[in-house]
């Protein structure tokens, strides 16, 4: 796992879950700058007290959704994972996480891509999609063209995901994002992989 799961019991589980859907349905119906903690509390008919057991402020708690679709996505394709070379790692990787942001819908996003958010600056808190690029970089190491940087060619990647997802986010969705991820992924990867 990426990340250290706190023991919680199901019904902290729920909470949990409650306190981050919450916020997900406001950010998408009032904005990044509504989104406070008493909002957020009140919405879901929780404390603050049980906020702050779970996250520490409110982008930890956006930093969740970060967590949440790596989880399900290594939960679901580990084994398909570990079958495909380095190309095929990245490509799977990233067309999952362009199309589950794309699920949450263009407010979602316009939202939650908000400079102003911090739980996307990996220097504030780890993002999971960088941390499984370094993973799958550094195992194959060998398969990139000689000269690259498994750490700056994982820092491209999430740099180029979220450029995808605000570009589709800010057109109001205005395009179709899965080919156009899949064409940018496929040419940036053929650039830093080498040809068998």
């Amino acid at each position: 796992m990426i990340y250290e799961e706190k023991k919680l019991t199901e019904s902290g589980k729920k909470t949990r879950d409650l306190i981050f859907e919450t916020a997900v349905r406001l950010l998408k119906e009032e904005g990044y700058d509504a989104l406070t903690t008493r909002r957020i509390c009140e919405a879901s008919g929780t404390s603050n007290g049980s906020f702050y057991h779970f996250f520490r402020n409110k982008d930890e708690l956006l930093a969740y959704y970060y967590r949440i679709s790596a989880e399900q996505f290594l939960s679901s394709h580990q084994e398909e994972l570990e079958q495909k070379d380095l190309y095929g790692q990245l490509m799977l990787l990233y067309q999952w996480y362009i199309r589950y942001s794309a699920e949450y819908g263009v407010e979602f996003c316009i939202n939650f891509f908000n400079a102003k958010n911090r739980s996307i600056d990996p220097a504030y808190t780890p993002n999971a999609y960088y941390e499984i690029s370094r993973q799958c970089l550094h195992q194959h190491h060998e398969e990139l063209k000689e000269g690259e940087d498994p750490e700056q060619v994982a820092k491209e990647l999430c740099i180029m995901a979220k450029g995808i997802i605000v570009s589709w986010a800010n057109e109001r969705g205005d395009f179709a994002i899965d080919p156009v991820a899949e064409h940018m992924f496929s040419a940036y990867l053929r650039s830093v992989i080498r040809s068998e």
